[in-house]
């Protein structure tokens, strides 16, 4: 008995065409069909009876897999074999492994679509598809769409396969023989492992030049190289020959208040705490308070740091009478602008998260040295 050839294709002009054509076909006794079409068409997998594509779980299971496998090697290296402090967060910080875990998730899933695809589903390597010499390969990847009508157990009636694609409207009939199932040899093994040792040398070789060259011709020079004006440069642009200009005379400020006061002891002349002494302004000063004062002037204000002897500053003791009695801009002036080694908390507070430290502070003071009438 002669061996049945790969299969019979046909070309059809539409999709809806294509679509149309695979009942009929069915309804001739000719089961086994693949499409080839140079775009997704819907429906195409209902008509065919092919099953849900098992992919989509694979991947959803591996790159779980992936995000659990990052997740408990983080946490691993951060509370057993590696344990750090940092900012006096817990050692299970799981929010900083988000990122670790979502990259992992990524390469797991690329990695199983891609692998999975060639090499469970489509049985790849598979070099020598008759599909790939057929004369409708060319249209099939363009504007045409085709139907491989396949044997059943070894057995095709080429004859009525193709009666069957013309009847219903396929064009440029064509039978393919089947591949030759000899493994290749020695020789097509050695120009394959070959072709690809040229292009790895040839990639390298080309990129480390690339590299190379890269300083005498940088690519999109237009994007390195461009006007821009430096801060603290000289720009022949202003009259005055300076880069930065100062705003304009009246100038209003919009969504801040700007500091004027030229010391600690002006700031407490001029400036007068505009928020209310509330439960919710407390309560807000307290946490700010203990999120960036307390290392240093310790939980109840006394100048304690809770640092090693490396840490030599003296912070101050604001139970001390003397902080008792400045008034409330002063303290706010020292934490916009900062005092000896402590900092300007001015980029990391808003102008009412430093007056609900203010309140605060006064909360503190006021705890420590009560008189009789408060605790009436």
């Amino acid at each position: 008995m002669p061996e049945a050839p790969f299969g019979v294709l046909a070309v059809y002009p539409t999709a809806q065409a294509l679509l149309d054509a695979i009942p009929g076909i069915k309804a001739r006794g000719f089961s086994n069909l693949e499409a080839y079409t140079p775009f997704p068409v819907h429906g195409l997998e209902e008509a065919l009876g092919l099953k849900k594509s098992r992919l989509g779980t694979l991947v959803f299971i591996m790159a779980a897999l992936g995000a659990v496998s990052a997740f408990l090697f983080e946490w691993w290296t951060s509370v057993v074999d590696y344990p750090l402090v940092i900012g006096g967060k817990p050692l299970n910080s799981w929010q900083a492994f988000v990122p670790v875990m979502f990259e992992v998730t990524v390469l797991f899933a690329t990695f199983t679509a891609g692998l999975a695809m060639l090499f469970l589903f489509n049985k790849l390597p598979f070099f020598g598809s008759p599909i790939l010499g057929s004369k409708a390969i060319r249209r099939t990847t363009k504007d045409r769409f085709g139907l491989l009508i396949m044997p059943v157990e070894g057995v095709l009636d080429v004859e009525a396969a193709s009666a069957a694609l013309l009847e219903t409207g396929g064009s440029e009939v064509e039978v393919l023989a089947a591949p030759d199932s000899t493994p290749p040899g020695l020789g097509w093994w050695f120009k394959t492992l070959s072709g690809i040792t040229a292009a790895c040398v040839v990639t390298g070789f080309g990129t480390a030049w690339a590299i190379k060259i890269y300083p005498t011709i940088p690519p999109m020079v237009h994007m390195e190289v461009q006007p821009r004006l430096d801060a603290q440069k000289a720009d022949s642009f202003f009259a005055d020959g300076h880069g930065m200009q100062l705003p304009p005379v009246g100038t209003v400020a919009r969504g801040y208040m700007p500091l004027l006061a030229k010391s600690p002891e002006e700031a407490g002349k001029e400036l007068i705490n505009p928020l209310p002494v509330t439960p919710a302004v407390l309560q807000k000063g307290r946490d700010l308070f203990n999120y960036h004062c307390a290392v240093c002037h310790d939980r109840l204000g006394t100048g304690k740091p809770w640092l090693t002897s490396a840490y030599t500053a003296k912070p101050a003791n604001l139970q001390a009478s003397t902080y008792r009695k400045v008034p409330d801009g002063y303290i706010y002036y020292v934490i916009s602008e900062g005092k000896g080694a402590m900092p300007s908390y001015a980029a990391d507070l808003s102008a009412n998260d430093r007056w609900a430290i203010v309140d605060y502070v006064r909360a503190l003071q006021r705890s420590q040295h009560a008189k009789p009438e408060d605790v009436q």
